[in-house]
Formats: structure tokens, C-alpha cells, sequence
């Protein structure tokens, strides 16, 4: 997918209703000698997956021990590191090291974050294909989540074993939708500082906390309950939800603004 440039959000003109890329003549059309940033889509009929970090020193630990044998396509972001396999199935999961994506839309090198951060490969090798037991060989917090499950289960035959993977992440899952039904982005930001003014029916804007803003640069689709900021350097370009504000605002991981969120709202 064509990304604008130095951003996460979708190029205009493209979309699912709108012009989208069937052959390789239209995919030189939008990303031959242009600037914009390159996205993949994840999951889907190929099962694409990607293990975020933002935390590089968290990446490197489970490189040195659980991921040491690892080899598949790994590229550096502007905080940490993109990991990707295949897992046709999975939803997304989450834990105090990284975040198991399995949906939207991830930028991909050599795509320029909004911080100015060129994306580049690390390891240049084919995508490793996953299944529920070498999964939670790399990702132990899968193995937590299903350890409500017998041994005897747990090392049942391999079809069993992904279909009660499937079943945990669609739980995780749940609670994220579950987050964002019950905490309004507006809510979520009022509370922080954010003073927001309705300039139609379903947009506000506001003053961006992310940067030095003197003219409503935030955007807020409160009956989405996504947001942005219009301006292409700021690190709160592109869009978001209000998981994201709450981590971004906050200085903290996705995955710590989950368990915040969860406790305070489920």
C-alpha cells in the first residue's frame, strides 16, 4: 500500500473503494521514482504477521536467548525492530516486550518515519512460516495465555494445537475492542489537557500535545475514535487510536496502556 510521505497514513486516492494496486505496472505507477512510503498488509490470506518492538533493548535480549536460532526477515524502525513471519490465523497479541501484529497495515522499509528515520533490512532472508508450538517456543507469553490448558492438550496433534492458539488471540482481541468502545478518544484526551472543538459533525480539532502547536493542528474522528496530527513531522502523524494516546502521551508501551486501560475501564 502507498503511504503518504514520512507518514503512516494511506496516500490519497487509495483505498479499498478507491484506485488499489493489481499488477506490477500499476505498483510502478504509485511507488516508481515517488517518495511515498511503502506499507504491507497484514494477515489476510498469507498470514502475515509482524513482531513489533519499540523497546531495542528488549529486542536484543530475546534475540540473545529465545530468538538466537531466528532467521527471517527482520528490518529496524525508527524505535526498535520489525520481526516478521507468517501465522494465517492469529490475532493480535501483546506483552511487556513486544506486539504480535496481525492486522492494518505496517510500514516497511525503505520508508521514512515521521521522525525522519529511513526504515532499513537488517536480515534479507525469507519469511519464516509459524504454527502454534514453535510460536510460543518464540513468543513464551503465548504459552502463558494457554496455560490454562492441559499438558496432554498442549502437546496434542498440531491442528489442535493452532486452533486453540487462534481461540486465546481472538480473546486478546476482545479486550482491545472491548477498550475502545468503553474509552471515547475525546474522553481520553480531555482528561489529559487536550481542549478539542468540533469544526463538522464528525471532526474536532485541537492543539497537538506531541509538538509545539499554536494552530489546531490534531484531528479527531471521535465516532471512530481515531485521531492524528496533520503535521508530517510530528511523531503523532498518521492515525491513531486511543491506545496509542494513551501510550504516546503517557511515555509507556501499547502493551503497558492495554493493562492500564483494561483495569481501569473492564
Amino acid at each position: 500500500m502507498p503511504l503518504k510521505p514520512q507518514s503512516k497514513e494511506l496516500q490519497p486516492g487509495y483505498g479499498a473503494r478507491k484506485a488499489h494496486i493489481q499488477s506490477p505496472e500499476v505498483a510502478r505507477q504509485w511507488f516508481l521514482n515517488t517518495d511515498v512510503n511503502l506499507g504491507v498488509v497484514l494477515g489476510g490470506p498469507t498470514g502475515l504477521i509482524v513482531a513489533d518492538w519499540d523497546d531495542a533493548r528488549r529486542y536484543e535480549l530475546w534475540r540473545a536467548t529465545t530468538g538466537m536460532a531466528v532467521q527471517t526477515l527482520t528490518e529496524q524502525t525508527a524505535r526498535g525492530y520489525h520481526v516478521f513471519f507468517t501465522f494465517p490465523g492469529l490475532c493480535m497479541n501483546i506483552s511487556h516486550d513486544c506486539e504480535l501484529k496481525a492486522t492494518g497495515v505496517c510500514m516497511v522499509a525503505p520508508s521514512v518515519h515521521p521522525s525522519g528515520f529511513v526504515y532499513h533490512v537488517l536480515r534479507d532472508v525469507p519469511i519464516v512460516p509459524l504454527d502454534g508450538e514453535s510460536a510460543t517456543m518464540l513468543f513464551p507469553f503465548l504459552s502463558e495465555a494457554l496455560a490454562h490448558q492441559s499438558h496432554r492438550d498442549c502437546e496434542g496433534d498440531a491442528s489442535k494445537h493452532v486452533e486453540k492458539s487462534q481461540t486465546v488471540t481472538r480473546v486478546t482481541g476482545s479486550v482491545i475492542a472491548r477498550i475502545k468502545a468503553a474509552r471515547l478518544i475525546a474522553n481520553e484526551m480531555t482528561a489529559a489537557g487536550v481542549v478539542l472543538q468540533p469544526v463538522s459533525a464528525n471532526t474536532w480539532v485541537g492543539l497537538c500535545p506531541f509538538h509545539p502547536d499554536h494552530t489546531p493542528s490534531l484531528w479527531v474522528y471521535p465516532q471512530k475514535g481515531l485521531w492524528g496530527c496533520n503535521r508530517p513531522d510530528c511523531p503523532a502523524a498518521g492515525t491513531h487510536d486511543v491506545i496509542n494516546f494513551r501510550a504516546m502521551h503517557r511515555g509507556i508501551s501499547n502493551a503497558a496502556a492495554i493493562k492500564q486501560l483494561a483495569s481501569e475501564i473492564l
